[in-house]
């Protein structure tokens, strides 16, 4: 049976990479959303000429809007961190512009809000509030150019124009962005707790689901130690390297960090020792050649993809290097697209007649081609004079 191994305390940095993921999608919204408010905001109305806007104010929107445009197109590629932080220079960058131009007329004041809001979101609660002091200090700044006549434009009533009318604006905009920010701050704690306790149970679940595994694995290999003949006792020899490579997937999640996910070099060496240990009983010396550039799988590849190949690497073991010959080697290989996995998998064993293998009706190759088709994956077979299986499935199935 499969020992129990010790959980270190994965869950904190779990958390943090399943809070960043929803953090993402969140700054991904408000990009496009953004994107699109800023142009019917500052860009439309100076084209219908319903705004006194410079070419030179339009110019800087413009510029913003573009970049907002642009950070989504290519959000893929940007962290998050990188990516907030763009977003929060473009919406300093709007707020300054406009009140500059337009003063207490701006109609875009309330966006400051955003700043102390993105912040918390993606940085800490100090840096965000060092990031709302800078845009503060702008406002004051402004605010004392425009009550001096510094910065004097047209149409300025003068009612408006005062020492009080500018503080109190700032006092409302900083209660409404520290209402904003206190409820992010909280959110953030809250989602973290959450995201703590359900990678706590999943982890939990993953570790009595192997357990379990465990157990029905061991008693088949009780019982094809009492087995009377060699075929009965392949067979079962067989089944519970298939449960083993179920129960590895669900060990591993439980050691992970992120319980979503598992680690596939990790999992395909640990898996073909087990088959090793299980068929190699004559120590052919096997030469097993790993060329993996798929970093992880999730659970919904991971189980198929591991019996898959625990089906392969079983019959290069019992059949296809059955006879002597000068080596035996076994190259697994894959690769991702951005929208694709794709593995290889290929012995230099004796292979199979193309007739032969089509008429076969044993219950791996069965299993082979249902998990196949599960994982909604195309594949390409050769047989003659050797092994060779490439299959090519979705990121994500239907």
């Amino acid at each position: 049976m499969m020992g129990i191994n010790a959980l270190e305390n994965p869950a904190a940095d779990a958390s943090e990479k399943n809070s960043d993921v929803i953090k993402i999608k969140l700054i991904d919204r408000f990009l496009i959303w953004g994107a699109i408010f800023a142009t019917c905001v500052f860009v439309i109305p100076v084209i219908a000429g319903d705004s006194d806007s410079s070419n030179i104010d339009l110019a800087a929107d413009s510029v913003n809007i573009i970049l907002l445009f642009g950070l989504f197109v290519f959000r893929k590629k940007v962290a998050l961190k990188a990516k907030t932080f763009c977003i929060i220079i473009t919406v300093y960058s709007f707020f300054l512009s406009n009140l500059y131009q337009h003063g207490l007329y701006s109609s875009t004041l309330f966006i400051i809000v955003f700043i102390p809001f993105l912040g918390i979101l993606s940085f800490n609660f100090r840096q965000a509030i060092w990031m709302y002091l800078v845009a503060l200090f702008s406002y004051t700044i402004i605010g004392y150019l425009y009550i001096n006549g510094i910065i004097s434009p047209t149409q300025l009533d003068p009612t408006v124009n005062n020492s009080i009318k500018w503080i109190n604006t700032g006092i409302v905009l900083s209660l409404v962005s520290i209402i904003v920010s206190m409820f992010v701050y909280s959110y953030n704690t809250y989602l973290l707790s959450v995201i703590d306790e359900k990678n706590i149970l999943l982890q939990e679940i993953h570790h009595r689901v192997k357990n379990n595994l465990a157990v029905v694995s061991g008693l088949l290999d009780l019982q094809s130690n009492l087995a009377t003949d060699d075929f009965t006792r392949s067979n079962l020899k067989i089944s519970t390297n298939r449960i083993l490579s179920i129960s590895k997937v669900h060990e591993l999640l439980y050691q992970s960090e992120d319980t979503s996910r598992i680690e596939l070099t990790q999992y395909i060496r640990e898996l073909a020792d087990i088959i090793l240990d299980s068929f190699n009983k004559t120590g052919k010396e096997i030469n097993l050649h790993f060329d993996l550039a798929i970093p992880f799988l999730s659970i919904n590849h991971g189980v198929p993809v591991g019996i898959i190949l625990n089906e392969l690497l079983t019959n290069s073991l019992k059949h296809a290097f059955n006879q002597q010959q000068d080596s035996y080697d076994i190259h697994i290989s894959g690769f991702e697209e951005e929208d694709f996995y794709e593995i290889t998998y290929r012995d230099n064993g004796k292979g199979i007649e193309p007739t032969a293998y089509k008429e076969s009706t044993g219950l791996g190759k069965t299993l082979i081609d249902s998990l196949l088709y599960q994982i909604e994956a195309k594949s390409h077979l050769h047989t003659v004079d050797k092994y060779f299986l490439s299959f090519r499935f979705p990121k994500q199935l239907r």
